[in-house]
């Protein structure tokens, strides 16, 4: 029996997110990266369609991703909405102790998983 060493699991995670930006730079005709797919993501959450945003409405849907992608990996918990109808999340299990790259990497395998089912 054969199994995957640490380098070729890190491979194929990298794989994963590179074949990922290539289908999404693909399907929506742009240069996906990391805060595209957040922002995709959060449009896809909020339900509104793609319209025209402004700045703050853009880094509010992105925020939106980034917990709903938190979620899907247990560390918020959606507890409901407010009265302008955006998700309410609690902490579950605090990410402030983790590193940046590894906060970016869980992201990024929440965003694989997540568009994976989506798309």
């Amino acid at each position: 029996m054969v199994f995957l060493n640490e380098t070729e699991i890190m491979e194929n995670k990298d794989n994963s997110w590179e074949e990922l930006l290539l289908k999404v730079s693909k399907k929506f005709n742009v240069l996906a990266d990391f805060d595209f797919l957040l922002f995709l993501i959060g449009i896809q959450e909020r339900g509104t369609g793609y319209i025209k945003y402004s700045k703050d409405e853009k880094m509010d849907l992105i925020n939106l991703a980034r917990c709903v992608l938190f979620e899907r990996k247990g560390f918020y918990k959606q507890d409901g909405c407010d009265e302008a109808g955006w998700p309410i999340f609690s902490v579950v299990n605090v990410i402030d102790d983790i590193p940046p790259s590894e906060r970016e990497r869980i992201l990024k395998q929440a965003m694989v998983e997540y568009l994976d089912e989506k798309l």
